[in-house]
């Protein structure tokens, strides 16, 4: 007996080593800037990922990074093709049903986006008969739906950069996405063509408390260690010092 006791404290202590030090595989959308994208040599980058590794310094553990189309997040999540998701994912009831996720590591108010020559200011009657962009299975596109109802014609998108290229091309009216996504637009337009329109877009029903980890729900001993990360690079301004580097307000939850 005691033979088969020190054989079974073996293995868990085996067992906790090896959680400890397995490589956690996240996966993001690598195609919305500032937050994340994919660079020219194929790897990703931007706010997101360095805050992954950030995460994961603190939970002293390896990961890996990797791009994933934000159509087949969830389902590649829920697949096991990784361990968990950071691709700006606002923490819904909806989403809620199907996955877990961490604590709020950010929060990002949204922008309407129309031509600088446009009447738009971002209110019900400016976009009423207009054509607005989103991108598909998001909460931006949720929050289109709820607000304009049938006033609007909603056009979805697959990526950001095709939102971007339809709204520059005239193709649609305006567009609705993050704060720091739409004022990247703007400041990096070089023909100075597009404005941020009205206030920032706030709905807590429709958004949620902020953007987390998107976990498997089973996955409740990787949410604690997330959690507790996610507290340690707030409480200590490491999560301010990174957004920093790639936007101009503040992300804090």
């Amino acid at each position: 007996m005691k033979r088969l006791a020190l054989g079974v404290a073996a293995l868990l202590c085996l067992s906790s080593a090896a959680f400890a030090a397995s490589p956690i595989r996240i996966a993001t959308e690598g195609a919305y800037p500032p937050f994340n994208f994919t660079q020219p040599d194929g790897k990703v980058a931007g706010l997101e990922v360095e805050l992954a590794n950030a995460l994961c310094e603190r939970m002293a553990r390896p990961c890996t990074v990797e791009a994933q189309d934000w159509d087949g997040i969830i389902p590649g999540l829920l697949a096991k093709k990784y361990d968990a998701i950071m691709a700006t994912m606002n923490i819904t009831p909806e989403r809620e049903k199907t996955i877990g996720f961490s604590a709020p590591y950010m929060v990002v108010p949204a922008y309407f986006v129309a031509p600088v020559k446009s009447a738009i200011d971002g209110s019900p009657d400016s976009l009423r008969g207009k054509s607005v962009g989103a991108q598909t299975s998001t909460t931006h596109y949720r929050y289109v739906e709820k607000h304009f109802g049938g006033s609007v014609s909603l056009k979805t998108y697959d990526t950001a950069s095709n939102l971007l290229a339809d709204l520059k091309a005239g193709r649609i009216d305006a567009a609705i996405t993050t704060g720091a996504t739409a004022s990247d637009w703007v400041k990096g337009d070089a023909a100075k063509s597009l404005r941020l329109v009205g206030q920032p877009v706030v709905d807590p029903a429709v958004f949620g408390p902020g953007i987390g980890v998107g976990l498997r729900k089973e996955d409740t001993e990787l949410k604690q260690a997330f959690d507790t990360a996610i507290r340690s690079v707030v409480a200590d301004g490491t999560l301010v010092r990174i957004a920093a580097r790639y936007v101009d307000f503040s992300i804090t939850p």
